[in-house]
């Protein structure tokens, strides 16, 4: 039997752009889902997941089917079985069970639990696998569900940990090191699917293309800057350039009224910088700000209607328990 656990993750700057090749920069969070496998001696994969599906009842697949037709609440962990065992010729029943907080806040509970997922096959079955390896097969099996339209910044957060400049598909992912992180975060409330989220800015994009790609190649000008101002912790900075690409957020349409009451309140507080994470729509937004104003952030977010998360920041990535 084995158990590993991956962290959740904060995208910083180059949401929506990071999909079409532009970098972007995330951080993990340490609100940690764990996923326990255990050989078993039938012909099925029996998932249990009582925080996903919301019942002990197990789900049972025979191996044979496995990755064939999902379910919402489990297909990320049968996508990267699927993926595992194809890639390594594996036949063997499993027992899975899930376990993480009772909310994830949009801040990428399906990557932890892929990330998780293939970190515990990887020791169950006596592997020894690089960061890359695990990456590679829990992106591979988040495409699949995702219909293709995944960057992967999210699962190589939870797989590296950390502060991360990414690039889509893992092409380049650089750690960052930092001793500070000054981040509050936001939560507005309400629930969003990134994937409906990325077809929208999408389409917007097909509409649009040569505006909505300046838009994306700016964005990835300004995470560039903001990478350099990291290396610096130049908060001043790296508030503005927060400023600018939570502007060309609101030009692709994904910023929400609520999102925004948290943003602005955040920045009347005295953040250097406030702007939403993630694909928009609801989730979090996150602030960067100096000690001296960190309180009067907290409560204008609080008294917008925000809560604010005690979680944080750099968090180690997937690990075996």
């Amino acid at each position: 039997m084995t158990t590993a656990s991956a962290p959740g993750k904060l995208m910083l700057l180059g949401e929506h752009a990071v999909v079409y090749g532009q970098p972007c920069l995330v951080t993990a969070v340490d609100l940690r889902y764990f996923v326990t496998i255990e050989r078993t001696d039938d012909e099925y994969v029996q998932v249990i997941a009582p925080d996903l599906v919301g019942s002990t009842e197990a789900r049972n697949v025979p191996v044979r089917e496995i990755g064939k037709q999902f379910i919402k609440e489990t297909a990320y962990v049968e996508a990267v079985i699927a993926e595992f065992y194809d890639k390594y010729g594996v036949s063997t029943g499993l027992r899975v069970s899930t376990r993480g907080p009772a909310k994830s806040y949009g801040l990428g509970s399906s990557s932890a639990v892929s990330a998780a997922t293939v970190m515990a096959l990887a020791k169950e079955f006596g592997l020894v696998l690089s960061n890359k390896e695990m990456f590679d097969i829990a992106y591979a099996s988040v495409l699949k569900i995702q219909r293709g339209k995944a960057s992967g910044f999210d699962v190589a957060s939870a797989i590296y940990g950390g502060l991360l400049y990414y690039r889509t598909g893992g092409t380049q992912i650089d750690s960052i090191q930092t001793t500070q992180l000054p981040i509050v975060i936001g939560y507005s409330g309400t629930k969003v699917g990134t994937v409906s989220l990325v077809e929208q800015v999408a389409t917007l994009q097909k509409r649009h293309s040569e505006v909505i790609d300046t838009v994306y190649n700016t964005i990835g000008r300004l995470v560039e800057a903001a990478k350099h101002s990291l290396s610096e912790q130049d908060w001043h900075q790296f508030g503005e350039l927060m400023n600018i690409n939570q502007g060309f957020l609101d030009a692709l349409g994904v910023n929400t009224a609520k999102l925004s009451s948290l943003i602005y309140s955040a920045r009347d507080a005295g953040a250097f910088g406030a702007k939403l994470s993630g694909a928009g729509g609801g989730d979090c937004m996150f602030a960067i700000t100096d000690s001296a104003s960190r309180d009067s952030v907290i409560e204008a977010i609080q008294n917008a209607g925000g809560m604010v998360l005690d979680l944080e920041v750099n968090a180690g990535g997937v690990r075996i328990e």
